[in-house]
């Protein structure tokens, strides 16, 4: 078994024991389940302890830290989203549902700081996690023109295809909204689903706004979490 799949079939472990609010299975009893060597489960483990989302003491149950899971994937942090869903330990793909030119809506224009109608490419992803739908995305890469192309299926090169120049950042803002039925169907849940959601804006390194989109992502498939400090109480102003 490779180290990466390994990896992942750990971490499936890992968040069920999360789920059961259990200890991890032994070591024996893990590695008939993952068909792995002892030597290569414990570098594995080790590796998990390494990250903080594990907790080994010799001679009692390996458990699973809740906090340490949860910040294992950081808001702040910006990953493909098969990428982002491998490291969970998924087996991640995405599909493109649609993809043609358009011009742009004047609220997304604005939010570009374009003029309405610029042309853009507008696209439908949908990623999968072991199979089952996990995120949607609705976006609009600006363009050039209207030369349609062919595009890889990530932004972050799909940008600099286009533009010859990489997304350095994005301001992403977070929310929450019930599924109609539309995004409902797509993601495959009741329509009224509780789905957390991200509007997001890519901005290029020289500054320019070239990409936006609105996703739909199922909690319970990934719970993002990030750190922030606290000002003391008694700091004066």
């Amino acid at each position: 078994m490779t180290e990466s799949r390994l990896h992942n079939e750990l971490l499936r472990e890992v968040r069920a024991a999360a789920a059961a609010n259990s200890a991890l299975p032994g070591e024996l009893e893990l590695t008939a389940r993952l068909g792995c060597t002892r030597q290569q489960l414990r570098n594995a483990l080790a590796e998990l302890e390494r990250q903080g989302i594990l907790r080994r003491r010799q001679g009692a149950p390996t458990t699973v830290d809740h906090v340490g899971l949860r910040m294992s994937v950081r808001l702040e942090d910006q990953f493909e989203h098969t990428v982002l869903l491998s490291r969970m330990g998924y087996q991640a793909g995405v599909e493109i549902l649609s993809s043609q030119v358009e011009r742009l809506p004047a609220e997304v224009a604005a939010l570009l700081d374009v003029p309405e109608g610029s042309p853009a490419l507008r696209s439908v992803k949908r990623w999968r996690a072991d199979g089952q739908p996990a995120m949607l995305a609705s976006g609009y890469l600006l363009l050039p023109d209207f030369d349609e192309r062919a595009l890889d299926e990530s932004v972050f090169t799909a940008v600099t295809q286009v533009w010859n120049e990489p997304l350095v950042w994005e301001v992403a803002t977070p929310g929450a909204e019930a599924l109609d039925p539309e995004r409902a169907e797509l993601l495959e849940r009741p329509v009224g689903t509780p789905v957390l959601t991200f509007e997001l804006i890519g901005v290029s390194v020289s500054g320019r706004r070239l990409f936006y989109a609105f996703e739909h992502h199922l909690p319970e498939v990934v719970r993002y979490s990030f750190a922030r400090s606290v000002r003391p109480p008694w700091a004066v102003l």
